[in-house]
């Protein structure tokens, strides 16, 4: 609670005129503090928090495009932010093409007459990479915004901004915390922007709120540190796993044989993280053996933390998808992704291996 002795300082701030809070839905020291902070690593003016990743998209993509236009969302997109366009928004108006964006001859016929783009810059649960400069060029030369989900990315990997989008989006309950015990969105770009996001974000009631931007800031401060080793691990264990003869395909944007490496060692030169995906022969019963086997990694639908976690994507990340979809993206019953922590690399892969023999 903010507590004013004098109407005209709380009237100066409530107008804007003068630097303080006066409301705790409105603003308040920890969200500004972590909207500063995630706003400054991205390279961007201003952010808002709020209280989901899935509350910070929706917050994007009605800021950008306020009344009914054409969407085009990269073919990959996380389950949770498909659903949301298909039934939230195309009800409502809005026309959805879901569309291979690594493909740039596809993206370019695709956003004649959009009016905004969504990517993401590591693809859940594939681990592709889109050309986000070349699409940001494009998006630019059409007028067209272009949100990016920079979540798997995070900025110590890749600032979206300076490749061409119009605003990025984290779900902050991934990498930024960290340490998988909060939940919490950010959305940056320009200060207009951001100014007319910070107050829909009011009114609809989804702001992030204190102690969790408290439980995000902590996060930011090793973020640095942690993305290193998340990158190290899950490349080391992507490339073990070649060589595991119950594993039929690997995928990580860093591997020579990806359709993603080039694109990918341009854009992300520092590494990519700690997500990767493989599919395993047997499928279902192959995944629910190897979970009942493992030591060291643990089955859960988030990701992001310190610790390995699988999830399977047809029960968790695109279980709103039939399976034809699924298989249409390349997501079968083998599809398993890969959270790798900042454990003992050696200790990783051997918990993998001894799962998968």
């Amino acid at each position: 609670m903010h507590v004013y002795t004098d109407l005209d300082d709380y009237d100066a701030v409530a107008r804007g005129e003068k630097p303080g809070h006066y409301y705790g839905r409105n603003s308040n020291a920890n969200r500004d503090m972590l909207e500063r902070a995630v706003a400054e690593l991205e390279g961007a003016e201003a952010g808002v928090a709020a209280a989901s990743g899935m509350a910070a998209l929706h917050a994007a993509i009605l800021v950008l495009a306020p009344r009914p236009v054409t969407i085009v969302a990269t073919r990959e997109l996380y389950g949770g932010s498909a659903a949301l366009l298909r039934q939230d928004l195309e009800p409502a108006g809005y026309e959805v093409h879901f569309v291979d964006l690594t493909d740039l001859e596809a993206a370019r016929r695709a956003l004649q007459g959009a009016g905004l783009v969504i990517a993401e810059t590591i693809t859940n649960p594939l681990c592709r990479v889109p050309d986000l400069q070349a699409i940001g060029a494009m998006a630019r030369e059409r007028d067209v915004p272009f949100l990016v989900d920079n979540t798997f990315a995070t900025p110590l990997l890749c600032r979206p901004l300076e490749l061409g989008a119009t605003l990025v989006m984290h779900s902050a309950t991934k990498y930024l915390g960290g340490h998988s015990d909060l939940i919490a969105g950010v959305i940056v770009g320009d200060a207009k922007t951001m100014g007319v996001a910070r107050s829909r974000v009011s009114r609809t009631g989804t702001p992030l709120d204190p102690f969790d931007s408290w439980l995000a800031l902590r996060g930011l401060r090793t973020l640095e540190v942690r993305m290193r080793r998340h990158s190290d691990n899950s490349l080391r264990l992507a490339s073990a796993m070649k060589s595991m003869a119950a594993v039929t395909n690997v995928h990580h944007p860093l591997l020579e044989d990806s359709p993603s490496f080039r694109v990918a060692s341009r854009l992300l030169p520092d590494g990519a993280g700690g997500m990767m995906a493989f599919d395993v022969n047997g499928g279902r019963d192959s995944v629910q053996r190897m979970i009942k086997r493992f030591q060291l990694a643990t089955f859960a639908a988030s990701l992001g933390g310190v610790e390995t976690t699988i999830s399977y994507p047809e029960i968790t990340s695109h279980r709103s998808m039939s399976a034809q979809e699924r298989a249409e993206l390349g997501v079968g019953p083998g599809t398993v992704r890969v959270s790798v922590g900042i454990e003992d690399p050696d200790d990783i892969v051997a918990d993998f291996t001894q799962a998968l023999a």
